[in-house]
């Protein structure tokens, strides 16, 4: 019993210590099932779990039963905020919740051979700021999100290792919004020119969606190195393709300036203005979306009869890159927002996850995971992120009913990062950063609740 309670104490020292040093919240979720979330998606070699086969398709050679299912749902919840520093002013993020439903199966078939089938989110990322946002000339708004489904199959090469892979598609579904401002000349008609000067500018929301299924596809192999220790490798696809995007204007016009950016505009430019947002037309921006691959190691340790737990690290590929921004056109050609969001590189993460067995009816669960950055620290901004991040997780599970229900809940708080490229001003003569600092944070919460059983 000692054993076991140095072993509960080291993991939850390691998973703080591993912790401290990093915050923030990324595109990746952990799992889509509570007991996935309470183990903050460390599982990959977690034999003898249903749940951790939705990652790794080898460990459903391990599982006792022939046959079980669970069923999931929960929220998602994202909040950004940036701080500007020169009028000490915070805007938070809205458009904050989301959904979240999981499923998973597993059927022995022969003694060697299981098939399963999974449904899940596995990565999604959104939020909306106001039209007075600092940053709303780099981009105001994203919805980027993931839905997975792929059929499982894993083989028993020997009774302590197995191989594993999984077929399906992801539906992938992207939305962005930024703000652009418009010169306004004299004869909205006409391009501007010498004769056809500009006499103020105009401030207008553009957007752009799209939609694609892509196949996707997971590999993996369990190997019980004794009663007591076991190791998982799993792989899984990333995506590339170019979304046939369609853009719009987003509503009528946010602001009207004088051709400095920012006094009052001159009388009549309000008439021009409109007259000129009748010509103009929004068109798609570059329409690349790439979402990187990940491949995990995980090594997993049954202390004792009550207690395990289970350390992974997690290759990130770089490739994380999402379309450009939408443009518009005018009589006077066509103006592009001053900035893309930036690609990511690969990058590292760990995490720690344990549990603990109470008796015949209650399982109680804990997690932490931390990535390195994905971008360098002065390209972080507030709708995808960037910089280093952690997630925290509790849950439980009770045996009710001929299964078990569980809950699982994850915390994620942003890394604090001051950068200087958000804020600008946006003049007849075109955008220039103002050089202001700009605090970009966040936070996020994850919950999900999920029944499984044995047939």
């Amino acid at each position: 019993m000692r054993q076991g309670i140095r072993g509960v104490m080291g993991a939850g020292l390691a998973m703080g210590l591993v912790a401290l040093p990093a915050a923030a919240q990324g595109v990746a979720l952990a799992a889509s099932d509570p007991v996935g979330i309470a183990r903050s998606g460390v599982q990959v070699a977690y034999g003898y779990s249903l749940e951790a086969a939705s990652l790794n398709p080898a460990l459903l050679a391990s599982l006792k039963e022939s046959r079980a299912a669970y069923l999931a749902a929960g929220m998602e919840l994202q909040d950004a905020q940036v701080s500007l520093e020169s009028n000490q002013k915070t805007w938070y993020s809205s458009d904050r919740n989301r959904g979240l439903a999981g499923f998973g199966a597993a059927f022995r078939v022969a003694p060697a051979l299981t098939l399963g089938l999974k449904l899940d989110t596995p990565f999604q990322r959104h939020g909306q700021f106001a039209p007075d946002a600092p940053n709303r000339f780099m981009g105001d708004a994203l919805d980027l999100s993931g839905r997975r489904l792929e059929a499982q199959a894993a083989w028993a090469i020997t009774p302590g290792f197995s191989f594993g892979i999984g077929l399906g598609a992801t539906h992938l579904r992207f939305e962005s919004g930024s703000v652009v401002r418009l010169g306004v000349p004299l004869d909205p008609t006409q391009p501007t020119s010498a004769t056809n000067p500009v006499s103020g500018v105009v401030e207008q929301g553009v957007g752009q969606s799209g939609s694609k299924t892509l196949p996707s596809y997971s590999l993996g192999f369990r190997w019980a190195l004794s009663p007591r220790w076991t190791l998982g490798l799993v792989h899984q696809s990333g995506y590339k393709t170019d979304l046939d995007l369609s853009a719009s204007l987003r509503g009528g016009m946010l602001g009207l300036y004088a051709n400095d950016g920012m006094s009052a505009p001159l009388l009549g430019t309000a008439t021009r203005a409109a007259a000129l947002l009748g010509l103009t037309t929004a068109g798609a921006g570059n329409g690349r979306l790439e979402l990187p691959s990940t491949t995990t190691f995980g090594a997993r340790q049954r202390v004792n009869s009550l207690i395990t737990w289970e350390g992974d690290l997690r290759w990130t590929a770089a490739g994380l890159q999402v379309p450009g921004f939408a443009q518009v056109g005018t009589p006077s050609g066509i103006v592009t927002p001053p900035a893309t969001i930036a690609r990511s590189k690969g990058h590292l993460g760990g995490g720690l996850s344990a549990e603990v067995e109470l008796g015949k009816f209650w399982t109680l669960r804990a997690g932490a995971f931390v990535d390195q950055a994905s971008v360098d620290e002065a390209l972080v901004e507030p709708l995808v992120g960037g910089s280093r991040q952690a997630s925290f997780s509790l849950g439980a599970g009770y045996r009710v009913w001929g299964g078990e229900v569980s809950l699982g809940y994850q915390f994620r708080q942003a890394k604090d990062q001051d950068v200087t490229s958000l804020d600008g001003v946006w003049s007849a003569a075109g955008f220039r950063a103002t050089g202001s600092r700009t605090r970009v944070e966040g936070m996020g919460h994850l919950f999900a609740i999920g029944f499984k059983r044995s047939f």
